[in-house]
């Protein structure tokens, strides 16, 4: 097929489930037109070709936290319509998958079947002006879908309100698991986006653990910025490292990978399983998660969710001296979550859709 995917990230990001369905697609001989973040009014349309994918960036008149008021949503989405429709009647296309919650108007400017994809709870992520117009914007683009797809079961829920045909989409394992050496690891992984953690528990688990922990991944937010340098400063067991890529990580020297969250943050509790998670897992490394009240099902030697410190620290504890031993349990759930099944996930999407 030729399939549209809309989005608002640039592809030379840190990886997320949009770049995964993006490569997961074009290995099963799709051929792939990926929309990036769009530019200011002023620009013009690009278009450029890199790894066997089309990808295209546009102009829009007001960035999307911006857009409080209906009209000024309308007269942003005319100049969005018109980018799109000057793109789109040069491509002859079959789908369009949209992770864009502010794309109501699709459907006025397609035939095509829509798939629309929300990974993130985008209201309570909003600013506190915009929670009315994201809530609109989110119902009609929903609405205006065929069908609906998200990544955990709170948004799940949310969900169905605007539309009766909403599916749970999970990432997955990009790679096939390998059992790690058995080397003794002495270190904990933090992997991903610094941003919406838990500090304080991160700051106690420096002090009351004889682990080294790394931080890899960009840091978003001023409050992140300032408590990474802060840390760095003062710890010498915590280290940050910008973007690697998962096949560059020296696996061999992590006994399990820690995701600390701030469970705080409304957002945070909408997620049942992190992007990440499946590929750290096929690395052999057990998941100490906070205390999410829908985390994925699973036992306790694959992930670990935790509440207090004291949970933190006989989690960590747990993995590192039981580090063979949650081998095979890794392996086991992973079976169930690897590209194979969700290209068969997506197959029974497009024969529902008569694509």
């Amino acid at each position: 097929m030729n399939i549209i995917i809309l989005t608002k990230t640039n592809w030379n990001e840190a990886p997320r489930i949009r770049h995964q369905l993006t490569k997961l697609l074009k290995t099963n001989n799709n051929s792939i037109h990926f929309f990036e973040k769009n530019t200011s009014y002023l620009k013009k349309i690009k278009k450029r070709n890199e790894e066997n994918i089309s990808f295209y960036s546009h102009p829009e008149l007001i960035h999307h936290q911006l857009r409080m008021f209906p009209f000024i949503q309308k007269m942003n989405n005319i100049v969005v319509k018109n980018n799109l429709k000057k793109i789109l009647k040069n491509i002859d296309y079959d789908l369009i998958i949209n992770f864009n919650y502010d794309y109501s108007f699709l459907n006025s400017i397609t035939n095509s079947p829509i798939i629309t994809f929300i990974n993130d709870d985008f209201i309570q992520q909003g600013k506190p002006w915009m929670k009315t117009a994201i809530t609109n914007q989110l119902k009609k683009t929903c609405s205006n879908s065929d069908m609906v797809l998200t990544v955990s079961y709170p948004l799940l829920d949310q969900l169905k309100d605007f539309n009766n045909n909403v599916k749970l989409f999970f990432p997955w394992a990009q790679n096939f698991y390998i059992k790690p050496k058995i080397n003794e690891p002495k270190k904990v992984l933090y992997y991903g986006y610094i941003s919406r953690l838990d500090w304080e528990i991160i700051e106690v688990l420096l002090t009351k653990t004889d682990y080294e922990y790394d931080f890899i991944g960009p840091i978003v937010g001023g409050i992140a910025e300032k408590k990474v340098a802060y840390l760095k400063s003062k710890y010498s067991n915590f280290n940050h490292h910008g973007f690697t890529h998962f096949k560059d990580l020296n696996r061999d020297v992590y006994f399990c990978s820690i995701l600390p969250y701030d469970t705080t943050i409304p957002s945070v509790q909408k997620l049942t399983v992190s992007n990440r998670a499946f590929n750290l897992l096929s690395l052999g490394l057990p998941l100490v998660y906070a205390d999410f009240k829908h985390l994925i099902k699973t036992n306790d030697n694959v992930i670990r969710k935790n509440k207090t410190l004291d949970d933190y620290i006989k989690s960590l504890n747990y993995f590192k001296n039981n580090f063979s031993i949650v081998q095979n349990d890794i392996a086991l759930f992973l079976n169930d979550h690897y590209p194979k099944s969700r290209l068969e996930s997506f197959n029974d999407i497009v024969l529902e859709l008569n694509i």
